[in-house]
């Protein structure tokens, strides 16, 4: 026993994609293991006492606490390659690792045992953000590549995240929890939509040509600033609290992102599993948008907020968290040597996945005992897509290619 838990840790720390993704799927279950107590007792009319209020720290937790272990998972495997760089160094990828797993555990534990521990996490998650983001510039310095592009806008988006990062720790150690509430909203828009649309940019035209007939590409140099800078303008109109002007930026990026969705075919690729699953999971995003949109104009004639938080969860759970599932398969299956074919057990969760975002978009558009049924359903369903995919990765994470090949 000794001897195989010693071999898994080797397997694990072989290469970025592994130790990070590991991390994000356990973040990913300790993030709603922590929410969904908090949820019974609001139904059950009992109070939950927490530093700060619950809610705010979901948000925190969901956003800012599990996709930097995706993201930098995914960047730190993927960008030197496509900048024709040599691989990110095993010290600083392990080092950014370490910092990152503490900061998140603190900070779990520092919403149930105190601001002191919760700014410690905080503290730590930043620093690890600033550690990757050094070992991405690095990349880009020695880049032998003639296009720089999604390495340049990547890395941007990843700084806005830390920008965030940075903004809560700040935040919460001057006691401005009104300005601590605002960043997961932020980093939403600002951090995880621009990186999933420039990741989906880079990759989604290069993973379709091969798998659909008379495929072209499509990817226009105008539409990784453009989409940056309209969603991260929703994140700025919103921390501001202009939401009844959010439409100004929500409409045109509800139409550059369905229209990438059309250009990039993604119904011609329902034979493929692996590649329809990225294709759903990006068409969250001018979802997400548009009602988005729709919320805006509602309270710029005076309605109010009638979708609630319907946009929030249709871009964090509906689009992210779809396009983490979906790529983190592909990558897991590509980097440990098996065929890249998403199994019946991965495509039954992909799909249980889309019935929770569903059943938590209804949530917000009903009352009482009904609200109280779709939540459920949609935690339910949520736990029932990521627990069984994140056993069945988890162990490929600690395990050896089936190839033999290194990494």
């Amino acid at each position: 026993m000794p001897g195989s838990v010693i071999e898994a840790m080797r397997c694990l720390i072989r290469a970025p994609h592994r130790l990070f993704f590991l991390g994000g799927l356990c973040a990913l279950l300790a993030g709603m293991l922590w929410w969904a107590p908090v949820l019974i007792m609001r139904w059950a009319g009992a109070a939950s006492v927490y530093p700060i209020p619950a809610i705010w720290l979901h948000a925190w937790l969901m956003t800012l606490g599990v996709f930097p272990f995706f993201v930098f998972g995914f960047l730190l495997t993927a960008l030197p390659r496509w900048v024709a760089a040599p691989p990110i160094s095993a010290w600083l990828y392990r080092s950014m690792a370490a910092v990152l797993y503490v900061g998140y555990a603190l900070t779990v534990a520092g919403t149930l045992l105190g601001l002191p521990l919760l700014i410690a996490g905080l503290a730590l998650t930043g620093i690890a953000w600033a550690l990757g983001l050094v070992a991405l510039i690095r990349c880009l310095l020695v880049a032998r590549a003639a296009s720089l592009m999604h390495a340049r806008w990547s890395i941007i988006v990843a700084a806005v995240g830390c920008i965030g990062v940075l903004g809560g720790l700040v935040a919460l150690a001057d006691d401005k929890r009104a300005l601590f509430a605002a960043m997961p909203s932020l980093s939403l828009w600002g951090f995880v939509g621009p990186i999933v649309f420039v990741v989906a940019h880079r990759m989604l035209p290069f993973f379709s040509e091969p798998m659909i007939a008379n495929y072209r590409r499509y990817q226009p140099p105008w539409s990784p600033p453009l989409v940056v800078a309209l969603s991260l303008g929703h994140g700025v109109l919103a921390f501001n609290g202009y939401g009844a002007w959010l439409f100004v930026v929500d409409l045109p990026l509800a139409f550059v992102t369905a229209w990438h969705a059309i250009r990039w075919r993604g119904w011609a690729a329902s034979h493929v599993p692996l590649l329809w699953s990225l294709h759903m999971a990006f068409a969250w995003l001018p979802v997400a948008a548009c009602l988005s949109a729709i919320q805006s104009l509602a309270l710029f004639a005076g309605y109010g907020a009638v979708l609630g938080l319907a946009p929030t969860h249709a871009l964090g759970m509906g689009l992210a968290t779809s396009m983490v599932f979906a790529m983190v398969t592909r990558v897991s299956l590509g980097h440990s040597g098996r065929k890249l074919e998403m199994d019946n057990l991965s495509v039954l969760c992909f799909l249980i996945l889309q019935l929770a975002v569903v059943a938590r978009l209804m949530a917000e558009a009903t009352t009482g005992n009904a609200r109280w049924l779709f939540l459920f359903v949609a935690i339910g369903a949520w736990f029932e897509a990521i627990l069984p995919w994140a056993i069945r990765y988890g162990r490929i994470y600690c395990s050896p290619r089936v190839d033999g090949q290194p990494g």
